[in-house]
Parts: structure tokens; C-alpha cells; sequence
């Protein structure tokens, strides 16, 4: 078993760079922190320093165990946190996990709603993508997930399965600006961006252009909505966007427009089985369902 003071002084020789001043922080000898090393060396079949006169240089395998010993500490320095926040009768924040066309736009909307005596525990959220966000449910790393429609799934239980009809986004002086609805026969042949072949929006897309005659011109695509967006606001082409993505590209100085087409952008929230949502989880829950109706 790797020991608990072999990795401080790894950490702090890291930190410092160098045994003496990494002897100083720890308020030890420097032989002591360069047996302390060794002996991580010799545990973890690492060479993790090659000496250079006086200097000690950190290999690529040094720099790679740093990342992790940096994500342990951190990992307690939460719990010590989470400690004296129960202590103190606050029990933690809520933590979200949700694709990033919600946690960059409707989960601003719904945390800055709540209002006060939402701050005492606070919320915290992960972008990721779909898959990302079901494992972090299905472990209970997150309280509630926010995902793009999927398969049942044993480890999560569905809370909510929303579908919001796609948006065509583009400048305010755009051709098509003017029009009440775009049609997909407006898309013809015109410079457009659209999602990357791993997104669920960017395989329909791919799909309802396969079937078009003449279809738009594909100039870009990109993985995140708010690079649909931003390339969409510079002129690089039209795009179909979710309803969310689409409000704050208005908001941004661009048009948006209804697109008729049947497909619909699905939003589904879990949580993980038989959980029990704690006070903040329920108010951040009912919070979404609050804001995703005015986008129904």
C-alpha cells in the first residue's frame, strides 16, 4: 500500500521544486523526503525523477501521478468541506450533471429563479454528454441528470421525458430573416452548420438531408450548440438548433425562426433509483419543469 506520507512529499516536491524546499514545507530533513521518494518509486515501479546536479526533474510518469494525487487531495479537501457543512446542519450542494445545451442555458435560467434559500447549499453542475451524464447518475455522483432521450436503463430511474420542437437560427439580416416559418426547401443549397455525426441532432439532420434534392452546404460542423451558435452569428451559415440555444442566440443579436419539421429535440431527466430527492434537488427539479414549459 502506497504511503499517505510518501505521497505529500511527492506532491510537495512537485509543488516546490525541489527536495529542500519540499523538506521545508513538510518541516522534515531532506534525506527524509528523498526516502520518502525512493520508496514511492520502489511501490509504484515508477521512475518519477531523474537528478540533474542538485535538481531534481519530474518525469512524464511524475506529471501524470500528479493528476491524480491532485484529484484525491481535492476529493478531501470536499469531504472535510462537506463535513463541517453537516455539522452545521447544510447538507451539501446539489450536484447536476446535464448535456451542454441545458447546462448552458435552461439550468442558469432555473438555478437564478430559485431565489433565496437556495445559496445556503448551493448547486453544482457538470457539462457532459449524454453517456457521461447517465454513469454519473448511475453511481450517485449526481442527484439529477439532464440527457438526450435513451434506452431504459436499469441503474436510473426517468423522471421526465420533454420533447421542444428546433429552432433555425442565423443573422438578423439574413435572406431568410424575414420568413414566419423556414422550410426545409429554404435550406436548399444555402451555407449551413450543423452538429457533428456523435450528437442525436446531428445524425436527424443528416437524415432529413439525405432526403432533400438539394440540400444546404455544409460549411462547419461543431459538437456544442454555442459554437452552432457563434459560427451562425458570424455569417458561416444558417443552423437548426434546439429552442434553448436558439433563445440566447436572439438574445445575442441573431434571428430565430420556427423550422418545419416533425422531429423534436428530447430532453430526458434521471435520477438514480429509488433515490429520494433531497429539498434542493426538488426545488431544482421542479424549477426545470417550470421554465421547460414556456419552451413547450
Amino acid at each position: 500500500m502506497l504511503s499517505q506520507r510518501a505521497l505529500e512529499a511527492f506532491q510537495a516536491v512537485m509543488t516546490t521544486g525541489s527536495v529542500s524546499a519540499a523538506a521545508g514545507a513538510l518541516a522534515v530533513s531532506q534525506p527524509a523526503v528523498s526516502r520518502l521518494l525512493r520508496d514511492l518509486e520502489t511501490r509504484t515501479g515508477l521512475v518519477l525523477f531523474t537528478r540533474l546536479g542538485n535538481r531534481v526533474i519530474p518525469t512524464d510518469a511524475a506529471r501524470a501521478l500528479m493528476i491524480e494525487i491532485e484529484r484525491s487531495f481535492i476529493g478531501l479537501s470536499a469531504i472535510e468541506a462537506a463535513a463541517r457543512q453537516i455539522a452545521r446542519g447544510v447538507h451539501g450542494a446539489v450536484s447536476v450533471a446535464a448535456m451542454p445545451a441545458l447546462s448552458l442555458t435552461v439550468l442558469p435560467d432555473v438555478i437564478a429563479s430559485l431565489g433565496p434559500g437556495f445559496d445556503e447549499s448551493g448547486v453544482e453542475i457538470q457539462s457532459a454528454r449524454t453517456h457521461n451524464v447517465v454513469r454519473l447518475v448511475a453511481r450517485q455522483q449526481a442527484a439529477l441528470g439532464f440527457v438526450a432521450p435513451l434506452r431504459a436503463i436499469p441503474e436510473i430511474a426517468v423522471l421526465a421525458e420533454d420533447a421542444f420542437a428546433y429552432r433555425c437560427i442565423m443573422t438578423a439580416d439574413h435572406p431568410l430573416a424575414d420568413r414566419d416559418v423556414i422550410e426545409l426547401a429554404d435550406l436548399a443549397d444555402r451555407p449551413f452548420v450543423t452538429f457533428s455525426a456523435a450528437t442525436a441532432t446531428g445524425r436527424r439532420l443528416e437524415r432529413l438531408f439525405a432526403r432533400m434534392p438539394q440540400p444546404p452546404r455544409i460549411r462547419a460542423r461543431a459538437h456544442l450548440s454555442s459554437v452552432i451558435s457563434a459560427l451562425a452569428l458570424r455569417g458561416t451559415g444558417v443552423a437548426v438548433v434546439d429552442p434553448f440555444t436558439a433563445r440566447d442566440h436572439e438574445a445575442r443579436g441573431g434571428r430565430s425562426l420556427p423550422v418545419a419539421m416533425s422531429e423534436r429535440f428530447g430532453v430526458t431527466v434521471i435520477a438514480p433509483p429509488g433515490a429520494v430527492l433531497s429539498p434542493g434537488a426538488e426545488r431544482l427539479y421542479a424549477g426545470y419543469r417550470e421554465v421547460a414549459r414556456t419552451f413547450a
